[in-house]
């Protein structure tokens, strides 16, 4: 470990031996209009982005940012969440508890399926910090995706310890025009598209509305009854209006809608956690529970499990519980059923994962409405005020198998039961108030700024668990969660002059109220009774306030290279578990409590933005090491009696490595590029007193250490009229895994994979047509995109699996 650290120190004081990037003064217009690459046969491509609250050429900010493009996002067809991988170094992206249940994870920064904590890496829409999954609704008709790297403590709406994600969607314009796209592939897969840009009244008044209809049927056959999962329906629109009042003030409004009603596709079970007896052992010895009854000892140790579990103090065996031989026996005769679990195991190992047996309900529905709204107003050529408010209503319903078998030993819901699942419906408003602006002759770009915002989430999740006991066992968790944020921050770049040095500081104080409220129904509180009992609590809440900071150097050594380090501090604020017992305290005495999560950092990096020879080259190198204090992750133990998911912090981890990108034209119609990136995550101190007990978390999920992505692009002109456009990439991930504890390693490490994708269009652009075959996963690569760590409580892993082989061709028409 020393060797590594006084490495990575050699690398970044080489790279930072200077300071980057005096920026530019202040445009005079500092909305997001990001990322947008000109012609290809300029001598060097540039790409504006907005990492720090202004416009600035991406190869003179002095921080690590990937940027996507319009262009980009069509050429690559990127239209989900899930394909960003191939084009964003250290990106991840993990299903959860389903596949629509996606979180991102940078740099080891993510998020534990049943933590309920904040994710690691924000999204963001118009500059509007936008909780939930709402992230969907916006892959169309964007302008850019910016991914920020790195904490994110003091420029940006809330505190990020990971990085953030800026989805900009086109803003209208004083031209009419827009597309119309339509598309169909295999699976059934459709999708229309398209947007209509208005000027109302020239440059003054300006409408544009965007919206597109998809879906597909599902890539799982279900033996249990014969149908398929993961049928997918996606509607959204967003209409944009743009309104200028004179040379100085101008106000941007944004309503996106977008509604999905569609179904999981099932996580298949992956592993069983054996079960010892000893410590680390699984909670419930599910196993024995559905042992089956194809042999004498396999019933009596079912049977007698089952009459353990009842709390019968008689021996066994025989049974003694009247009636449960007939109903041990009768629940096996069921031959969609597996013999046994242990079976079931085996039948699905011995299938692909879109060949499954599930008997749990699978439906996941979405309504999101998000507005953003900003207006800015220029108070002459050195300074200039903007307003971003925003608000959301997202609510959402699923059904989940969590065990992946035909058993119910852990879902929301059985398959053709009247409709349950969980529900949640989260709530948000939230100001920002800016002052952007230059000074010192322009030698300081500032950004000074207040944010306030009010969340509230309500979730209530039913719980359908081990059928075995005679018909399960039924739970309810129901609660709601608010958090109220205030914060101020202020950051400036100093530039000495023309020697090329500038300096980066910047600050940020934050007040945030976290309150947990039980609700009435809730199964705890229902056992617990009115009023809570000592050391309980129905309405709890705790103040969260923190301080983070930014402190950067800047070199550009020339005109087209910049060199850089910078070291953040940022945080994510503790809070409470919405599934866990309302225990006042924390995952020590199975409390629903957790503290706050701390990320500090150092980056160093240099920017290269000119020619290799004649040829335009691009490429970017950032090294970075973070130190992570009481990292929020999911513990598991039995609390009140029952198996529970709590929230620890786990005391310290360090996160190195670097990455990689950049891009090479070879000719006017030939581009390559890719990039590269590693990722050592370890956790440094990883004893947790949880329930009584010491346990070790000893490996960062979600995180591979290494990633990698290579394309070619190539344009070849077709006579006079037409255009024949090629793309294709390809992508790598090493094996990663999404348990935190390696004593869970029965089915929770996803293998290394390598997607292949293909793009063929041919344009004929003075027409505005386009013809375009796209083929993802061209191998039909087997790989799994996430899954539940659940065998400490039940023995059971489950994995989600990525897409298959999937083929679409698109007619388009830009007008």
């Amino acid at each position: 470990m020393r060797f590594k650290i006084i490495l990575l120190s050699s690398v970044c004081s080489v790279l930072g031996a200077g300071a980057a990037a005096a920026q530019s003064p202040l445009p005079t217009d500092t909305s997001p209009q990001a990322a947008q690459e000109p012609d290809r046969t300029s001598s060097v491509d540039d790409i504006i982005v907005t990492a720090q609250r202004r416009d600035t050429s991406l190869a003179r900010t002095p921080v690590a940012v990937a940027v996507v493009s319009a262009e980009t996002l069509q050429r690559a067809n990127i239209t989900s969440e899930s394909d960003l991988r191939q084009a964003t170094p250290g990106l991840q992206v993990r299903a959860g508890q389903s596949s629509n249940q996606l979180n991102f994870s940078l740099r080891g920064q993510s998020q534990d399926p049943y933590s309920n904590t904040r994710p690691g890496v924000l999204a963001y829409l118009n500059e509007v910090q936008i909780s939930g999954s709402a992230g969907a609704s916006t892959f169309y008709d964007l302008q850019s995706l910016q991914v920020l790297k790195g904490p994110q403590g003091t420029l940006f709406g809330r505190s990020a310890t990971g990085g953030a994600l800026l989805f900009t969607t086109v803003r209208p314009s004083e031209e009419f025009g827009g597309y119309l796209s339509a598309l169909g592939g295999n699976y059934g897969t459709y999708k229309l598209e398209g947007a209509v840009n208005v000027p109302l009244a020239g440059d003054q008044a300006m409408l544009r509305v965007a919206a597109f209809a998809r879906g597909r049927d599902g890539f799982q056959d279900n033996l249990f009854d014969g149908g398929t999962e993961g049928d997918q329906e996606q509607f959204g629109i967003r209409p944009s209006l743009t309104l200028q009042f004179g040379n100085s003030f101008r106000n941007d409004l944004v309503v996106d809608y977008y509604k999905s009603s569609s179904e999981n596709t099932v996580g298949i079970i992956s592993g069983l956690l054996p079960f010892t007896g000893g410590a680390g052992a699984p909670f419930v010895p599910t196993e024995f529970l559905y042992a089956g009854n194809r042999t004498p000892t396999a019933f009596f140790t079912g049977v007698c499990t089952i009459q353990a579990f009842a709390g019968v103090a008689a021996p066994c065996p025989p049974p003694v519980i009247p009636g449960l031989t007939d109903f041990y026996n009768g629940y096996f005769s069921d031959a969609r059923r597996p013999s046994s679990l242990t079976q079931a195991l085996a039948e699905q190992q011995a299938r692909d994962p879109f060949t499954i047996n599930s008997d749990g309900a699978n439906r996941a529905e979405q309504d999101n409405l998000v507005v953003t709204n900003t207006s800015t107003l220029d108070l002459g050529p050195n300074a200039t005020i903007k307003n971003i408010f925003g608000y959301a209503d997202i609510s959402g319903f699923t059904n989940t198998d969590a065990d992946g078998t035909a058993f119910g030993i852990a879902q929301t819901n059985n398959r053709g039961a009247p409709r349950r699942g969980t529900q949640q419906d989260i709530t948000q408003i939230s100001n920002e108030l800016q002052l952007v602006g230059t000074a010192f002759d322009t030698s300081l770009d500032y950004v000074i700024g207040a944010f306030i915002s009010s969340e509230e989430q309500e979730m209530r999740q039913p719980s359908f668990l081990f059928d075995i006991l005679f018909g399960g066992i039924d739970q309810v968790n129901h609660g709601t969660v608010s958090n109220d944020t205030a914060a101020i921050y202020a950051q400036g770049t100093y530039g000495f002059g023309d020697s090329g040095f500038s300096v980066t500081a910047g600050g940020r104080y934050t007040s945030e109220e976290v309150r947990k409220q039980v609700a009435e129904d809730d199964t705890f509180r229902l056992a617990l009774g009115n009023p809570a009992p000592a050391g309980f609590d129905y309405d709890q809440s705790r103040m969260f306030e923190k301080f983070s900071y930014t402190l950067g150097v800047q070199y550009q050594a020339t005109d087209d290279l910049l060199l850089y380090a910078t070291h953040r501090q940022a945080y994510k604020s503790g809070g409470f578990n919405i599934t866990v017992a309302p225990i006042v305290g924390g995952a020590d005495i199975g409390g629903d409590g957790y503290g706050a999560e701390g990320v500090s950092d150092v980056e160093a990096g240099a920017k290269y933005n000119g020619s290799l020879g004649d040829m335009p080259f691009r490429v970017n190198f950032a090294a970075f090491y973070n130190w992570v204090e009481d990292r929020q992750s999911a513990g598991f133990g039995v609390v009140n009696g029952g198996p529970a998911s709590v929230t620890v912090n786990v005391p310290e981890a360090e996160i190195y490595g670097f990455e990689l990108d950049g891009q090479l034209g070879l000719t006017d119609d030939l581009t390559i590029g890719g990039n590269f990136n590693y990722t050592n995550a370890e956790f440094t101190d990883g004893d947790v007193f949880l329930l009584g007990s010491a346990v070790q978390y000893d490996q960062v999920p979600d995180t591979p250490e290494r990633s990698a992505a290579a394309f070619v692009d190539y344009t070849v002109p077709l006579g006079a009229a037409y255009t024949l456009r090629l793309h294709a990439d390809v992508y790598y991930q090493s094996e990663s895994t999404i348990s935190p504890r390696s004593l869970n390693n029965a089915g929770t490490t996803l293998p290394d994979y390598t997607l292949a994708n293909f793009r063929f269009g041919i344009e004929d652009e003075a027409r505005g047509i386009e013809l375009t075959a796209n083929l993802k996963n061209a191998f039909d690569e087997v790989y799994y995109a996430g899954g539940l760590q659940t065998g400490e409580i039940y023995q059971i892993n489950t994995l989600i699996p990525g897409d298959p082989r999937t083929y679409t061709v698109e007619l388009r028409y830009t007008f």
